[in-house]
C-alpha cells in the first residue's frame, strides 16, 4: 500500500469539499453577483495552493521515509543499548568495553603475588621480608549484544581478562587471556558461564586487590538459569558445573541445584539462597560409603544509613560448600577449605564451613569513596588428619577511590591477610596497593 498517497487523501477531501460548497453558491441563480464570482475565484485559487502545499510536502516525507528505510546495508548506525552500534543490515545492537588497570603492590611480611593471596600466607615463614611488585593482569575487555525478539531482548555477554596462566616477569610479563563471562539471556531463561546463583552481590564490597574479602560466596561457572518475578523481587532457580574438590578420586554425577530469591529497594537490597549438591568418590579407601550429600545457605543484604553511607553485611553456612566460600587462595581448584574428606574408616564426610563479610562504603564527594571491609572464614577438618590444613582465614581492606575524570580511577589500599592451620600455626601480612584504571 502507498501510505503516502492515502495519507494525504483527507486534506485533498477536505479542501475539495470546501470548494464544492463555495460552487454550490455560484449555482444558486440571483444569488451572486459579478464581485461575489471574483471573491469566489480567488478563494479557489487560494484552496488550490494549499492543496499543491500539502501535497509537497507529504511526498517530501514520504521521500524521507523511504530514505530511512533504505539504508544501505554497509552503513553502521547506533545501537539500542549506551555507547553501542548497530551491525549492519540486522536488528543487533554491540557494545565493546572493559578497563585497563595497572596495580602497584608493596607487600610488608610477605610476597603474596600479583592478589592478596591469604590462603598462601606461609605459616613457617617469620622473615618479615617486604617485596614490590607491578602487573596490568586486570585488564578487561567485554562484549555485549542485544537482539529485539518477540519474546524480549535477546542478549549476550563475553568477558574476559589476563589473570590466566604463562608468562613471567624475566622476559614481556605476558599472560594468558581467560574467560570470566560468556552466556546469553532471553525471557528470563540464561544459559553459559557467569556469577553462580549461589552468591550475595548485595553484601559485596569494591575493593583495589583484585580477590576482595574472603568469606564471601563467590564462583564463575557453567550453569542453566530462570529468573522469574515474585512478589516484590526476583526467584533464580539454577542447575551449576559441580566439581567436587578437596577427596582422592571425585566423581560428579549431578549438577548443583542452587535458588536465590532477591529484593532491591531505593535504599536497601536483602537476599536469600540455597545450594544442594551430591559428592562421590571412586577411591578404593572409601570402602563403607562412596557418596554425600552437601548443602549450603546465604543471606545477605545492604542498608543505606544516610544519604552517603552504606551498610552491608552477608553470612553463609554448609557441608560441602568449600569451593563456594571464597578463599582467595588462588589454586587450581580454588578450593582450600575443601568439600569432604575420606576417614580412616572409609566414609566419605562432608565438611563444615561459615563465612562472614560485613563492610561500611563512605561517600566524601561525588568523586571520592572510601570503604572498610572484614572478612572471615573457617572450615573444621579434623586436626589429627589435617594438622597443616586451612583452619581460619581473615582479611580487612580499607580502600580508596578518586574517580579523577569520567573514564579514569586512582585507588589505594591497606590491606591485612591473617592465617591459621588446624594445629594452630599461624601467619599473617600488610599490604599497601596503589591502582588506576582508565575505563573505555
Amino acid at each position: 500500500m502507498d501510505h503516502s498517497r492515502s495519507s494525504r487523501l483527507p486534506a485533498v477531501w477536505a479542501l475539495s469539499l470546501g470548494l464544492g460548497g463555495g460552487l454550490s453558491v455560484v449555482a444558486q441563480p440571483g444569488l451572486a453577483d459579478q464581485a461575489t464570482l471574483e471573491e469566489l475565484r480567488a478563494q479557489m485559487q487560494q484552496m488550490q495552493r494549499q492543496i499543491e502545499r500539502l501535497e509537497r510536502e507529504q511526498r517530501q516525507s514520504a521521500q524521507q521515509r523511504e530514505v530511512a528505510a533504505g539504508v544501505p546495508a554497509d552503513v553502521v548506525t547506533g545501537g539500542d543499548m549506551p555507547g553501542s552500534f548497530k551491525v549492519p543490515g540486522s536488528e543487533t545492537s554491540v557494545q565493546i568495553g572493559g578497563y585497563v588497570k595497572f596495580d602497584a603492590i608493596y607487600d610488608l611480611d610477605q610476597d603474596l603475588g600479583d592478589t592478596l593471596f591469604v590462603d598462601g600466607l606461609d605459616a613457617s615463614d617469620d622473615s618479615g621480608d617486604p617485596s614490590f611488585r607491578s602487573h596490568a593482569r586486570q585488564s578487561r575487555l567485554y562484549i555485549k549484544t542485544s537482539t529485539p525478539t518477540a519474546l524480549g531482548a535477546a542478549t549476550t555477554h563475553i568477558e574476559g581478562d589476563f589473570f590466566g596462566g604463562g608468562g613471567n616477569e624475566v622476559f614481556s610479563n605476558s599472560r594468558g587471556f581467560r574467560l570470566r563471562h560468556a552466556y546469553g539471556e532471553l525471557a528470563g531463561l540464561l544459559a553459559g558461564q557467569t556469577w553462580s546463583n549461589f552468591m550475595h552481590f548485595s553484601a559485596y564490597p569494591t575493593t583495589v586487590d583484585f580477590d576482595g574479602p574472603v568469606g564471601v560466596s563467590f564462583i564463575r561457572q557453567a550453569q542453566v538459569r530462570y529468573t522469574l518475578p515474585v512478589g516484590p523481587g526476583e526467584l533464580s532457580l539454577a542447575a551449576e558445573n559441580p566439581e567436587g574438590t578437596g577427596y582422592a578420586e571425585s566423581r560428579d554425577t549431578a549438577p548443583d541445584v542452587t535458588a536465590r530469591y532477591k529484593w532491591q529497594g531505593a535504599a536497601a537490597a536483602v537476599e536469600a539462597g540455597a545450594l544442594l549438591r551430591r559428592l562421590e568418590t571412586d577411591d578404593a579407601a572409601a570402602s563403607s560409603d562412596d557418596a554425600a550429600t552437601g548443602y549450603g545457605l546465604m543471606l545477605a543484604g545492604n542498608v543505606d544509613v544516610a544519604d552517603s553511607t552504606r551498610l552491608m553485611a552477608g553470612v553463609l553456612y554448609g557441608d560441602g560448600i568449600g569451593r563456594y566460600i571464597y578463599t582467595a587462595n588462588g589454586s587450581e581448584d580454588g578450593d582450600s577449605i575443601g568439600a569432604a574428606y575420606i576417614d580412616p574408616d572409609g566414609s566419605l564426610e562432608t565438611i563444615e564451613a561459615y563465612g562472614f563479610n560485613t563492610a561500611v562504603v563512605q561517600e566524601w564527594t561525588p568523586a571520592f569513596t572510601s570503604s572498610l571491609s572484614y572478612g572471615l572464614v573457617r572450615g573444621d577438618r579434623p586436626e589429627d588428619i589435617f594438622p597443616t590444613s586451612t583452619r581460619t582465614l581473615q582479611s580487612i581492606h580499607f580502600s580508596h577511590f578518586y574517580q579523577w575524570s569520567d573514564p579514569v580511577t586512582l585507588g589505594f589500599e591497606v590491606s591485612h591477610a591473617y592465617k591459621e592451620l588446624q594445629n594452630r600455626d599461624d601467619a599473617d601480612n600488610t599490604r599497601l596497593q596503589f591502582s588506576a584504571q582508565y575505563s573505555f
